[in-house]
C-alpha cells in the first residue's frame, strides 16, 4: 500500500556526503597553509561545542528553527511532485505581518501573539495558494511563478522598511520594536534557542505522523509519485496540490514570524538572507523526510556556525568556506540521487546471496 515510513538512507546519505564535503574542504583549506585539522577542530567546536559564555551548540539549535521549518514547509511541496521555491516569498511576508502587529496591537500577550501567529501564517499560506492555482488551473510553472512572487516580496519588504513601518530612529531602514511583551522567550539569552525550536520540533512531528499514518499523508506521496495514477484512483490530485502548498506556505510564514517575536524582534533591509532559499536545500538533502530535515538542518546550521565564529574569526580563514562546504555536499547528494537506484539494487543482490548462501 505506502512505502515503509524511515528510510535508512536518509541519514546515511547526508552523513556520507558531509564527509565527502568535509574531505574536499581539506585540500581547499591545505591551499591557504593552515592545518587542516585545527581547522576542523575549530569548525566543529565553534559550530557544536560546550564551551564559552553561551555554548555553541545551544546557538545552532536557535539557528536550525528557521531552517526546519522552511525546510518542512518546501518538503511538503516535494511529496506532491511540486517544485515550488516560493518559501523566501512566504517566510518574508509572515515576517512583515509579525513586525506590523507586534509594533501596532495594543492588547494582552495571551491574545495578541497567537493572533500574530495565525495572521502570519495566514499570509504565507495565501502566498503559498498563488503558485499552486496558477500551477493546477492555468498550467503554469511553479518555478517561473515562485521566483516572481520572490521578487516581489523582496519588493514590498524594501518599501515596508522604507516607509509605512520605518522607525524613526536611525538612518538605516527598518521597523520599529515589536512590543516586548510580544517576545517569545529564549532558554538561554543570546543563543536564539526558545520557544520557536519547541514549535518546530512539534510540527515536525505532527508532520510525520501525518504524512505517515494517515489518508491526507497517503494521498500526498500517492499524487507525488504518480499524479494521473491517482486521478484514476479516486484522489483528487489538484485539490491535493494546492492543499498542500497553502500548508507549507503557512510553515514559511510562520518561520517569518518566529524570526520576528523570537529574535530580530523586527524587519530590515535584507531581512530574509536567503532563508526561506535555504529551506530548499535542507528539503533535498533531507531526503524529503521530516526527519531528514531536523537532521540537515542541524547540521547546516552548525557548519555556518563554526565558519562564522570559528574560521573567520580565529584563524581568519573566510566564512564563505562553510557556503563552499555545503554545496559540496549538496552537489554529493545531487550525485548519490542519481545512482541511488543502482545502489539499492546492489545491496539488495548482495542481502540475496547471503541469504543463499
Amino acid at each position: 500500500m505506502s512505502k515503509k515510513q524511515f528510510d535508512p538512507m536518509t541519514i546515511v546519505m547526508p552523513v556520507v556526503a558531509l564527509f565527502l564535503g568535509a574531505f574536499v574542504a581539506i585540500l581547499l583549506i591545505m591551499v591557504t597553509g593552515v592545518s587542516p585539522f585545527k581547522s576542523l577542530k575549530v569548525l566543529v567546536s565553534s559550530g557544536f561545542g560546550f564551551s564559552g559564555k553561551v555554548f555553541p551548540i545551544f546557538m545552532t539549535l536557535g539557528a536550525s528553527t528557521p531552517l526546519i521549518l522552511t525546510g518542512l514547509a518546501a518538503m511538503l511541496g516535494f511529496k506532491v511532485g511540486v517544485f515550488c521555491i516560493a518559501q523566501e516569498g512566504q517566510y518574508v511576508f509572515g515576517a512583515i505581518v509579525a513586525a506590523w502587529l507586534g509594533a501596532s496591537l495594543d492588547l494582552p500577550p495571551v491574545i495578541a501573539i497567537p493572533f500574530i501567529i495565525i495572521s502570519s501564517m495566514i499570509a504565507g499560506g495565501i502566498y503559498g495558494m498563488i503558485p499552486a492555482v496558477l500551477k493546477v488551473k492555468l498550467g503554469v510553472n511553479e518555478i517561473i511563478s515562485s521566483i516572481m512572487l520572490n521578487n516581489i516580496s523582496s519588493l514590498v519588504l524594501e518599501y515596508m522598511v522604507a516607509f509605512p513601518l520605518r522607525a524613526d530612529a536611525g538612518q538605516k531602514a527598518q521597523s520599529e520594536v515589536i512590543a516586548k511583551a510580544y517576545w517569545l522567550p529564549q532558554f538561554i539569552y543570546g543563543s536564539r534557542w526558545g520557544v520557536s525550536f519547541v514549535i518546530a520540533i512539534v510540527l515536525i512531528v505532527f508532520f510525520y505522523l501525518l504524512i505517515y499514518k494517515t489518508r491526507w499523508g497517503y494521498e500526498m506521496r500517492m499524487v507525488g509519485e504518480n499524479r494521473k495514477f491517482s486521478d484514476y484512483g479516486g484522489i483528487k490530485s489538484s485539490s491535493v496540490i494546492i492543499r498542500t502548498l497553502v500548508i507549507g506556505g503557512a510553515i514559511a510564514g510562520l518561520a517569518g514570524c518566529m524570526e520576528v517575536l523570537g529574535n530580530y524582534h523586527r524587519i530590515m533591509t535584507g531581512f530574509s538572507s536567503g532563508l526561506g532559499f535555504d529551506g530548499l536545500s535542507v528539503a533535498m538533502l533531507g531526503m524529503s523526510n521530516p526527519i531528514g530535515v531536523v537532521i540537515v538542518s542541524f547540521l547546516l546550521a552548525g557548519i555556518r556556525q563554526g565558519a562564522q565564529l570559528g574560521l573567520q574569526i580565529n584563524l581568519q580563514i573566510p566564512r564563505e568556506l562553510g557556503g563552499v562546504l555545503i554545496a559540496l555536499v549538496i552537489l554529493f547528494i545531487a550525485i548519490a540521487n542519481v545512482y541511488r537506484p543502482w545502489l539499492e539494487k546492489s545491496i539488495n543482490r548482495i542481502r540475496r546471496r547471503k541469504i543463499d548462501g
